[in-house]
């Protein structure tokens, strides 16, 4: 009766909010359509700089040195500017790092372009998550993740098509400055449209007072949590925190592997290679895209309201990483369909498992205004291991001739992860904060 009351009062209100949850799963889509781009021109890459495949891991990973150094700074402006500068300002960035891509005639030029990029795309998440904390009912926020994580996953199904045509017809070179000039306009629509639900004009009253209700629990203020701004001292003082972020390591690091060596990994060892290599890794995403955000909106139905504050997602992220362990068996598999497949279930689990991570670390944190560094901590989780992903891959393929031994690495950790997330996620983050 309660499902069917809030289901109703939903309705009623309408759904222009939805509008903020595309816009954030095409902002990172455009974002994963330029980190595939260079997934996908990778072996141009390698043979026009003569580049080994652990040299090409490392080069890889430069995006993760600006990324991972520019996160805590990013959560903390995304908690005292906002976001509707911040998001504008870091896809521009971005895009002319990949430009620079394009332009590139040397490796120091490449290095510096990937760093741009990196540095750019750096406030995605951590803002993109404290956008959601503002617009989301809290019975919403894994769906509203789900989109937001979705482009994870649709920017490499439609940036591996598109960057392989674009590759073939034209040159890699092209591929970097057309997606970069896309983004750029992107980032000027964003400007004009975003803003607060308090301050957004094109918001109906009932909807904004809907939004503006729903989005803390009340048993949060009831309880006496801190509402005020938490140090980063502070939070890395839970067990709470340390095992989100290590968790969304756990879960990223396999992200990464595929992100970066998929089409590599289709060509060398599946022998398919040019625009075959970018459809099935176009089609692998899509389907995972479509799986992650039905799985969202699934997860919002399963957890009672008042068990999300207490970290009642937990279990469904420690299901995710599970479900994902089939990862194991695929240097096993022959058959590309069943390959495609296989790929395509891990990826939906994975991006399920970060999703709803990053729903829980919203549910943990709701009611206080450290949002945005809580989901900066979260990210540099991820990203640590996702910076390591690329060049442990590159080494290991290097030294083994194959990839058998990364995949059950990066099996393994989904293991740990989904152990800490069941044992240590759980409580608000505010609560534990004054303990």
């Amino acid at each position: 009766m309660t499902e069917q009351l809030a289901s109703a009062t939903r309705t009623a209100v309408g759904g222009r909010r939805y509008i903020i949850g595309i816009g954030l799963m095409l902002l990172v889509t455009l974002g994963y359509m330029d980190r595939i781009n260079w997934s996908i021109a990778g072996s141009h890459i390698i043979e026009e700089f003569g580049l080994t495949t652990g040299q090409y891991g490392i080069l890889t990973s430069v995006f993760s040195w600006a990324y991972l150094a520019l996160m805590i700074p990013v959560g903390l402006m995304a908690d005292r500017w906002g976001a509707r500068l911040l998001l504008p300002i870091s896809i521009i960035v971005w895009s002319i790092g990949a430009g620079m891509t394009g332009a590139a005639t040397g490796l120091t030029a490449l290095v510096v372009a990937r760093l741009l990029l990196g540095a750019g795309e750096a406030p995605m998440y951590p803002v993109g998550n404290s956008v959601i904390s503002e617009w989301a009912p809290r019975q919403e926020r894994a769906r509203f993740t789900g989109l937001l994580n979705a482009g994870a996953l649709f920017g490499p199904a439609i940036g591996a098509v598109v960057a392989a045509y674009l590759i073939a017809s034209l040159s890699w070179h092209a591929s970097f400055f057309i997606l970069g000039g896309v983004g750029i306009v992107f980032g000027l629509i964003w400007l004009l449209v975003y803003n607060t639900p308090e301050k957004t004009k094109w918001l109906g009253p009932a909807e904004r007072e809907y939004i503006l209700r729903e989005r803390v629990d009340p048993q949060v203020a009831a309880q006496g949590y801190s509402t005020k701004p938490l140090t980063l001292p502070v939070l890395l003082r839970t067990r709470t925190m340390w095992s989100l972020l290590i968790a969304h390591g756990c879960a990223a690091y396999t992200n990464y592997l595929f992100l970066s060596f998929m089409p590599l990994y289709l060509e060398k060892e599946r022998g398919l290679e040019g625009l075959g290599s970018g459809w099935v890794t176009g089609i692998t995403y899509a389907v995972a895209a479509i799986g992650s955000i039905i799985l969202a909106y699934l997860a919002d139905r399963l957890v009672p309201a008042d068990k999300l504050h207490s970290g009642g997602r937990r279990k469904l992220v420690t299901t995710a990483m599970v479900a994902a362990l089939p990862l194991l068996v695929l240097p096993f598999v022959d058959n590309v369909v069943a390959i495609v497949i296989l790929i395509a279930w891990v990826l939906i689990m994975i991006t399920s498992a970060m999703t709803l991570n990053f729903a829980l670390a919203g549910d943990l944190i709701q009611g206080n205004p450290s949002k945005g560094r809580v989901f900066a901590l979260v990210q540099v989780g991820g990203n640590t291991f996702g910076l390591l992903a690329p060049i442990v891959t590159g080494f290991l393929v290097d030294g083994t001739g194959s990839y058998t031994i990364p995949f059950i690495l990066a099996g393994l950790l989904l293991a740990v992860g989904a152990t800490l997330t069941a044992k240590f996620s759980r409580g608000s983050l505010a609560s534990k904060a004054q303990d």
